[in-house]
């Protein structure tokens, strides 16, 4: 028997060719809950997410996105950056949790757009001090990262050359033996 949580991130696509049709509510409803169930240190969930889904503020988002990221990522209709605050999170010798934790709520709202056949597509390419600037973030807010998220869309008129094509190229990962060693 197959299992479902791997055969789902089989099918996890970050793929920058991003519709424009809207996603609807109960979507985004669900990405969101995703973020919320995600397991945390002690159960602190740090995470704190934007979803920008006006014109209005995708806009104003798309401004903190590195050029490379704009041409594709500004026809997502749906934009989120994620944050946190170190303090909000576990905080051993030598080892803070917040970016871990928020990197799994991450990955559950990543799961839960491949579960919809959406792409979603994280970005370390933005501008964090811009970020908090535009959308009023407190000072020691950490933006992380941003994640353009949407259907696939048929053509690739809007990305660069150098993208062009790449969606239908298999994915390449590192052999089991090449990361994990069994003892």
């Amino acid at each position: 028997m197959a299992n479902a949580v791997v055969e789902l991130l089989r099918g996890r696509f970050a793929g920058r060719s991003i519709s424009t049709e809207p996603l609807p509510e109960q979507i985004v409803g669900e990405l969101m809950e995703a973020a919320r169930l995600t397991p945390s240190c002690f159960n602190n969930q740090p995470w704190r997410f934007l979803f920008l889904l006006s014109e209005e503020s995708r806009s104003r988002g798309f401004e903190v996105l590195s050029k490379g990221n704009q041409p594709w990522a500004s026809r997502a209709p749906l934009l989120i950056i994620g944050y946190a605050k170190a303090k909000d999170d576990c905080q051993l010798p030598g080892r803070d949790y917040y970016q871990f934790d928020l990197g799994m709520s991450v990955m559950n709202i990543m799961l839960a757009a491949t579960h919809h056949d959406l792409a979603a597509r994280p970005m370390a390419g933005f501008d964090p001090v811009q970020a908090k600037e535009v959308f009023g973030l407190e000072d020691d807010d950490e933006p992380l990262i941003a994640m353009a998220v949407g259907y696939t869309a048929e053509d690739e008129d809007h990305l660069p050359e150098h993208y062009v094509g790449r969606a239908g190229q298999p994915r390449e990962r590192k052999d089991v033996s090449e990361i994990i060693r069994k003892l």
